[in-house]
Order: C-alpha cells, then sequence, then structure tokens
C-alpha cells in the first residue's frame, strides 16, 4: 500500500516540474495582471479536500519563481481510515492530490505584448495531451482533463484570467487503483469548488 502511494507521490510530483528558474531574477507582475502572485495553499477549499480525500493532510507546500511568473504547489496525501470505519459514500479515502497555481506574467517587452491571461492559456495548452478531455464545469468554465500515467490518476488543467491551474488526483481502493472514470470524477468534482474561489 506505501509503496503504491509512494508511486503515486512521485508521479505527481513530476506534474509541471522542470518550470522553476535557477537563480535568474523573478518576473514581476504588470498592471494589467489580475493574479500579481500565485495564490498560497490555503486558497483551496477545505470541504473540496475533504471530500477528495478523506483524512488528508498536508504533505508539501512550495512557492517560487517560475520563467515568466510565480506559482505555489500543494500536495496533499491520505493513508486512508482505520479498518472498520465507515467509508460509504466519502471517496477511496487513500491517495494524493496535488495542485499548480501559476500566475502567469504580462511580458510588456514582447513584440506584440504578451497579457498574463494569454501567456496562461499558451501554458494551458502546453501541458494539455492530445488525449484531454474538454469538459464545461457548472461555473461554465471549460477544463481539460485526461488520464495520468500512473493507473488510478486523472490529471486536469484550466486558466482563469492570468493564473493556470493543474491538479493532479491519484486514488487507490483496498490496495488497487481506483477506475480511471472515479479518478476523473473526483478530480471535475474538486475542480468545481476550486474554480469558484480563484
Amino acid at each position: 500500500m506505501i509503496v503504491v502511494v509512494g508511486t503515486v507521490v512521485l508521479s505527481a510530483a513530476a506534474v509541471g516540474g522542470g518550470l522553476r528558474l535557477a537563480g535568474d531574477d523573478p518576473d514581476q507582475p504588470h498592471g494589467g495582471d489580475t493574479h500579481t502572485a500565485a495564490p498560497q495553499c490555503g486558497v483551496v477549499p477545505e470541504e473540496a479536500i475533504a471530500e477528495a480525500l478523506p483524512g488528508a493532510v498536508l504533505e508539501s507546500a512550495e512557492s517560487g519563481p517560475l520563467a515568466g511568473g510565480e506559482s505555489t504547489v500543494c500536495v496533499w496525501t491520505s493513508a486512508g481510515r482505520p479498518d472498520g470505519e465507515d467509508q460509504a459514500d466519502t471517496g477511496t479515502g487513500q491517495g494524493v492530490l496535488r495542485v499548480d497555481l501559476s500566475a502567469r506574467f504580462t511580458d510588456a517587452s514582447a513584440e506584440p505584448v504578451v497579457t498574463g491571461d494569454e501567456f496562461a492559456s499558451r501554458a494551458r495548452s502546453a501541458v494539455v495531451p492530445p488525449r484531454g478531455e474538454a469538459v464545461v464545469l457548472e461555473t461554465g468554465d471549460e477544463v481539460e482533463v485526461w488520464r495520468g500515467q500512473v493507473p488510478g490518476t486523472a490529471e486536469l488543467a484550466f486558466h482563469t484570467d492570468n493564473l493556470l491551474v493543474r491538479v493532479a488526483y491519484s486514488g487507490v481502493d483496498d490496495g488497487d487503483p481506483v477506475p480511471f472514470d472515479e479518478a476523473r470524477e473526483t478530480t471535475v468534482a474538486f475542480a468545481e469548488q476550486l474554480g469558484e474561489v480563484l
């Protein structure tokens, strides 16, 4: 069980990797950028986390500069509940949930100028694989969701203004990865609640 979850953590940690700067001066937001910094992990609704991963705890929270912006990466994990505890209608109770919030700043030096919103839209297109499926949330926002490389994993991406949001959820049930349809449903439901606060 620990091996399965550990593998999921490594897979989720790979999402969005390689974007951090290596000692360069961080880029600065422009006056037209709605998000002048990447939101912190506290912006994610506790109710949404509890529904996706009952009993989850925040395992890591990192913030730092990106090429052209700033990013916050949050990872919650859950080892599940003790045997005999009611798990009906509360999700798998075991797995990993990763949220990457990337504020993309307007590049006023470009010709023509690339706005933060356009930058986030381009970044979203770059991370969504060809197998991505478009889903319209109840808020009217459109997201793309796709099957992760690790069994039991669904990934999702959307952008709002100049903020790119990426979600990776991996679930385990009785030692086996949850079906993709279940992981997809959990990920989309989580994104519904997250999108409402961003």
